[in-house]
């Protein structure tokens, strides 16, 4: 065994690959491992350079230097220089980024550092452990077990960066089209059922452009400056309804208030969490104020949205309709608001709908704008499919039910559906009140069960 499972999960848990940060030690960390066990390497920066090694120290990605810590890691069968590192093959994929950790005082299991695993009986608990970073040891061990040399299908074994950012790594495979699987198992914690289709997204950042609306004794202004701070609880961004959102609690608050303008304002990490705090700053003022009738205004057309989203529903999701996220407010500069809010789209619902409804703030409120930052379609894989026939096989091999699951959120799945795999979602862990929360955990029996299945996944292509 190249190592052993738990005493590297802590390793990898201790190595910060936050998606604002980058997720390059965690490649570099694993690289060895996946040359061990007789993996070409091929590393992919988000410059879109590709960098062909026998050792990482020798590999190039193009980008700048910030741009440098994020990177895809594609350990692959096929020999370097191949046009395509996955021909009508296997792709298994894991993102080796996570969420920022939020408050550090509510990791309560790990002492508030998220980035030291702790054991607790059969739980490890620690940013990652779950959403995703040990999946990628648990494929490590599977493709070791069963023996590279033995799997007749071209195979590569994906670690992608900023999966928690857009679908950063994944959308740059796409870009670059260096690879065309037939099949791909995408990572994310199921409690290794299967997941054969998910919602789609909609990410949009609202913006306002306006300073102060009473600049008179600006140099005073700090005497008359008061702070609020709003709590909220945290959740995935995909179910709202397990979450409390501190912001939208802060923008009620603000809206019902007289004779007040905004100084400041910073709440939430990241689009696809409820943000858990929300802090404002405010000072009286006898003109009316833009920043304030902005947010005002974001809000009712939220609940204009929220009218629409009730029109249509699908019970095949939980829940069955279209969710939203109010993830992120900040203030840039002095005159610069900007938010960062999602839809989890059922089929049913037009994400083009919805950018009409909020496109009323550019219409009525001067120095406003909203852009899409990002929107991805659903996946849909076929039960009765190749893919899903052999993972219910290898589920029944080693003793796990048999299980086709929907689910809320939007994952790398629907980019490699557009590469023209079938994809499936599958992976160790509990998600829903798990991830994207503090104290996020694994059971140690659920990543050994899911070598296992990785393990009797493989053998059927030997």
């Amino acid at each position: 065994m190249i190592f052993d499972l738990v005493g590297e999960s802590k390793n990898l848990i201790a190595l910060r690959s936050v998606s604002e940060e980058g997720n390059r030690r965690v490649v570099e960390h694993l690289v060895p491992f996946c040359k061990k066990i007789g993996l070409h390497i091929t590393i992919q920066g988000p410059g879109n350079g590709l960098a062909s090694s026998t050792s990482l120290g020798e590999s190039r990605v193009a980008g700048s230097d910030d741009a440098a810590n994020d990177a895809n890691l594609i350990a692959h069968s096929i020999s370097l220089g191949s046009g395509d590192l996955c021909p009508d093959g296997l792709a298994l994929v894991t993102h080796l980024d996570t969420v920022p950790p939020g408050d550090l005082k509510l990791w309560t299991k790990t002492a508030g550092d998220p980035f030291k695993a702790v054991i607790r009986g059969d739980k490890i608990y620690g940013l990652g452990s779950a959403d995703t970073k040990l999946d990628f040891l648990c494929k490590l061990l599977a493709i070791e077990e069963v023996g590279l040399k033995k799997i007749k299908i071209p195979l590569a074994l994906i670690g992608t960066f900023g999966e928690e950012r857009a679908l950063a790594g994944a959308r740059l495979i796409r870009e670059t089209g260096i690879m065309h699987p037939r099949f791909a198992l995408i990572s994310e914690p199921s409690q290794l059922k299967a997941v054969i289709a998910h919602k789609g997204i909609l990410y949009l950042k609202a913006v306002l452009r306006a300073p102060l609306s009473d600049r008179r004794g600006e140099g005073r202004a700090e005497r008359g400056v008061r702070g609020r701070s709003f709590k909220g609880k945290a959740a995935h961004g995909s179910m709202p309804h397990l979450g409390e959102n501190a912001i939208e609690k802060a923008i009620r608050w603000l809206t019902a208030q007289k004779e007040i303008d905004l100084v400041e304002i910073g709440g939430g990490t990241v689009h696809n969490v409820v943000p858990d705090s929300c802090r404002v700053a405010v000072r009286k003022s006898k003109t009316a104020s833009k920043r304030i009738a902005f947010l005002k205004r974001f809000l009712s057309l939220m609940e204009t949205a929220r009218k629409f989203l009730k029109t249509h529903s699908n019970p095949a999701f939980d829940p069955p309709h279209t969710t939203d996220n109010i993830g992120v407010i900040r203030m840039l500069a002095k005159d610069r608001i900007e938010m960062e809010f999602d839809f989890r789209l059922i089929p049913e619902t037009d994400g083009n709908d919805l950018f009409e409804i909020f496109q009323g703030l550019a219409k009525e409120i001067p120095g406003a704008s909203v852009e899409v930052i990002r929107s991805n379609p659903p996946m849909n894989t076929p039960r009765d499919g190749e893919l899903a026939k052999r993972v219910g096989e290898a589920q029944a091999a080693v003793g796990l039910p048999k299980s086709f699951l929907i689910k809320s959120g939007n994952t790398e799945g629907a980019i490699f559906n557009d590469l023209g795999a079938e994809s499936i979602i599958i992976g160790p862990g509990k998600s829903v009140g798990n991830i994207h929360a503090p104290n996020e955990y694994n059971d140690i029996s659920q990543l050994k069960k899911a070598v296992e299945f990785y393990a009797a996944f493989l053998r059927q292509f030997c």
